[in-house]
């Protein structure tokens, strides 16, 4: 029987974090990177799996079937969370293995896993293909999050996403702005469990109808800007929303109090990724960056799934 072979994209979630928890719009951009799942039919009982970034092992587990049991692993609390996400992908369609059957599964990311490009919801959407079940169904059962993520593991195009009454409603985008080489992605140097930060943040939040309404139409406006002055009006109006609502300094505020730069955190507010625009020379932008503490950047191009795969 020959393997099986998945692949998803990361994501960056440039307007709706979150809001996108309590109904607001959101606009959400596929990536080049992402994690693919190769899976092969083995003489040995279980499930053999090894994780690898960028061609470096950093995790392996064995489990026992059909229990899912660890029998040896090289980090309990990321084997218990994967027993439980096979466990429950298991529940769900149970006749996905034959009796006695066995499998050697590898799990390789094509980015680093520091920059929060979706690890997870990369590997729930490829484990979902790998059973044949719902991926959003999955990711419900193992997190709390919106699973936007999971939409852009998936997408072909930029995509609207919204919650209406707790299901997930995607819209696909044509987004190929004239300005895109004027757009930057910045990697601040922080991990963030975006989960987590989403969950806490948006549990404590207290937004009006009128607020998500507002963001909402700020995401509609960003997919159509056709302009980069127009982008940055929108994100910076973004970024004081947000800053109001979760009394948190903007980028802006906290990295280029000094400069005339517009940014935008990307996803968790204080790690992972933040946007820029920048109209002049990109030799001058790192160089500046450089001097600030930041040495990871990529252009727009860099990162974004490139539009001639968008259907």
């Amino acid at each position: 029987m020959p393997s099986l072979r998945y692949y998803s994209h990361g994501k960056f979630l440039i307007s709706g974090e979150y809001l996108v928890m309590k109904g607001a719009l959101a606009f959400a951009l596929p990536l080049k990177f992402g994690q693919s799942l190769e899976v092969s039919v083995s003489r040995r009982d279980g499930i053999s799996w090894k994780s690898f970034e960028k061609d470096v092992l950093w995790f392996e587990a064995d489990f026992s079937l059909p229990s899912f049991e660890i029998s040896k692993t090289s980090d309990t609390e990321k084997a218990v969370f994967l027993k439980k996400l096979l466990q429950n992908a298991f529940r769900m369609n149970p006749g996905w293995f034959e009796t006695n059957l066995g499998f050697d599964v590898i799990s390789q990311a094509d980015f680093d896993l520091r920059w929060g490009l979706g690890s997870s919801s990369t590997l729930i959407s490829n484990v979902a293909w790998w059973f044949g079940i719902n991926p959003f169904d999955l990711h419900f059962s193992v997190s709390g999050g919106s699973a936007y993520d999971i939409a852009c593991a998936r997408a072909n195009s930029a995509v609207f996403y919204q919650l209406n009454e707790h299901q997930p409603v995607i819209t696909p985008v044509s987004f190929n702005p004239v300005f895109k080489n004027q757009l930057y992605f910045v990697y601040s140097g922080k991990k963030q469990r975006s989960d987590k930060s989403i969950l806490q943040m948006a549990g404590r939040l207290k937004v009006n109808d009128s607020k998500i309404d507002e963001v909402s139409v700020i995401s509609k406006k960003l997919a159509e800007s056709d302009t980069i002055s127009e982008f940055e009006l929108l994100i910076d109006e973004h970024e004081q929303i947000l800053s109001k609502l979760l009394d948190l300094p903007t980028v802006k505020k906290s990295f280029f109090p000094d400069f005339s730069v517009s940014a935008k955190w990307l996803g968790a507010w204080g790690g992972d990724f933040f946007m820029m625009t920048w109209k002049d020379d990109p030799k001058q932008l790192s160089a500046y960056l450089t001097s600030k503490g930041f040495d990871t950047v990529f252009s727009f191009n860099d990162m974004v799934l490139p539009f001639d795969n968008y259907s």
